[in-house]
């Protein structure tokens, strides 16, 4: 336990010390917010607009209502939602380049030196990304309820909603680190999965305006599941609502755990390792 501790708070210190962390991941979500939430003319203090929503007439409806015998949601709720979850990924990125530096300056063999299990490491990776993404989301969320008024309702079913996302995008993020030969892989890896979840899930797009097809994508990935559940929150939703998408969310999370410790036993860790490669990180993913 101890061990484990140690390496979780090692991906801590690492995080406090990047100040990107501070400016892309933290002010930057707040200021989209309020961009996003000045073009659509979220205003909470109108009345709501009980009016399908049309992409064309998007700009002028202060509120979606997004099924019948619910509450409309505020557009800043969406918007708060969508872009919270958006960089989220962002966040998970940032550690896992702490995970190829461990591999190109041969941390890992001095740790599994040590009494410390191989299932250890990982989970501490794994920990200490949860734990990232739990705190920048959280951060965010008490952002936009201080700077824009916007009312989390139900707070401890979101911080449930926001640790299981953070849980399922972590272990995905752990993957591809333990998959990647270099900074240079991770940061390729970090650019198709931030544009493609976040398009696909909702944070780029009204997810009311998406074909069937793409409606069943949404609803299957990590990005859209999170929507979903803080979406549902906010029409009145509780526990019973969303449990079975964070239970999917776990789900996700623990297969993509189970294919991380595959990567970190097998022959492809030590295979992948670029040794040669320059050790310092990579810019930051855009």
């Amino acid at each position: 336990m101890n061990r484990l501790a140690h390496l979780l708070l090692l991906d801590i210190r690492l995080l406090a010390k990047s100040k990107v962390f501070y400016f892309k991941l933290i002010l930057l979500p707040l200021a989209l917010i309020l961009i996003l939430g000045s073009l659509f003319d979220g205003s909470g203090s109108r009345p709501a607009d009980t009016r399908p929503v049309h992409t064309a007439a998007a700009l002028a409806i202060p509120k979606v209502v997004v099924a019948v015998h619910t509450k409309p949601v505020n557009i800043m709720e969406y918007e708060s939602t969508a872009m919270a979850v958006m960089f989220s990924i962002l966040t998970a990125f940032e550690l896992a380049h702490g995970i190829v530096k461990d591999k190109l300056s041969h941390t890992l063999p001095r740790i599994r030196s040590t009494p410390t299990l191989t299932i250890q490491y990982a989970l501490g990776k794994l920990l200490g990304i949860t734990l990232a993404i739990t705190v920048q989301m959280t951060v965010v969320i008490a952002g936009s309820r201080i700077i824009f008024g916007v009312v989390w309702p139900r707070i401890p079913e979101v911080l449930l909603v926001t640790v299981a996302y953070g849980f399922a995008v972590g272990a995905i993020v752990l993957a591809c680190g333990f998959a990647a030969r270099n900074h240079a892989t991770i940061s390729s890896f970090a650019t198709p999965i931030l544009y493609s979840f976040s398009f696909l899930g909702g944070s780029f797009v009204d997810k009311y305006s998406f074909p069937g097809a793409l409606r069943v994508i949404q609803q299957a990935i990590p990005n859209g599941k999170a929507i979903n559940c803080y979406l549902t929150l906010f029409q009145g939703g509780g526990l019973r609502e969303i449990y079975p998408d964070m239970l999917k969310l776990a789900a996700i999370g623990a297969a993509f755990f189970g294919l991380s410790l595959f990567l970190l036993n097998g022959k492809r860790w030590r295979e992948h390792a670029d040794v040669h490669h320059d050790h310092k990180a990579a810019p930051a993913d855009a």
